[in-house]
């Protein structure tokens, strides 16, 4: 494993939560090897070990999205299988059959976003950080499983100004948008998270994951049939990243 990728990290503490810290020294961009690391709490959550998934950021940074050198990729069948990957890994975390609870620990930026909003709950921090999905402005089209996931988390009456004019926005507004449900001091989020994950690990499995399927699986399903698809819609575009 290169380097830059070492550092993320899967466990299962004593009360049956599971954990994945996502720590790749850098942006905490999304590949193969943020996705090996999610897929571990997904496994754990489908073979029963544990009763809830936190998904933890590094400092200052939760995700900066998928990395961009993938989707620049000129080899088109690696750029398809990574980019497949992430799809299908982020549609998982959205469908996963326990709680999820995305530790917002700083910028949550394009992909970033979308994953953090593929968990059941969100908990940021306050402070100058940065979130939303600004692919409108990289000149990128949605997937359908990227907004399939990012309308489910908003809130509706924010749909517009959040996915289509693509702006980054202060913890507060990513509050009030719905990109986060709550924005607590650094030194208050371990604790908050800790409560919280402690809290939804009480649920009753079976009928949370029941109930969560007939919420999410339809959509997700379609989603995951539109894959192919959407790749060569907006994620090869050799104009990514150019800002006119």
């Amino acid at each position: 494993m290169k380097e830059e990728n070492r550092m993320h990290e899967f466990r299962i503490d004593d009360d049956a939560i599971a954990h994945v810290y996502l720590d790749d020294g850098k942006a905490n961009v999304l590949n193969d090897a943020s996705c090996a690391a999610l897929r571990d709490g997904i496994d754990a959550a489908g073979d029963a070990s544990a009763r809830a998934l936190v998904i933890h950021g590094k400092e200052k940074t939760f995700s900066a999205g998928i990395d961009l050198t993938m989707v620049r990729e000129p080899d088109p069948v690696k750029r398809s299988a990574t980019l497949s990957n992430v799809a299908h890994t982020m549609l998982a975390v959205w469908t996963a059959p326990i709680p999820t609870i995305a530790a917002v620990t700083g910028h949550a930026i394009a992909g970033g976003a979308i994953l953090a909003m593929a968990c059941d709950r969100r908990i940021g921090v306050k402070g100058e950080f940065k979130l939303g999905i600004n692919e409108t402005r990289l000149k990128m089209v949605f997937p359908t499983w990227a907004i399939v996931i990012a309308k489910a988390g908003l809130r509706p009456s924010s749909w517009n100004q959040v996915i289509l004019e693509g702006n980054l926005y202060n913890p507060e507004d990513a509050v009030r948008f719905g990109i986060l449900d709550e924005a607590v001091e650094i030194d208050d989020h371990a604790q908050t998270v800790a409560a919280l994950a402690l809290e939804l690990s009480q649920i009753p499995t079976g009928a949370y994951a029941g109930n969560k399927d007939l919420l999410r699986g339809v959509e997700a399903r379609r989603a995951s049939a539109l894959v192919a698809q959407d790749m060569g819609a907006g994620f090869a575009s050799d104009q990514i990243g150019q800002s006119k």
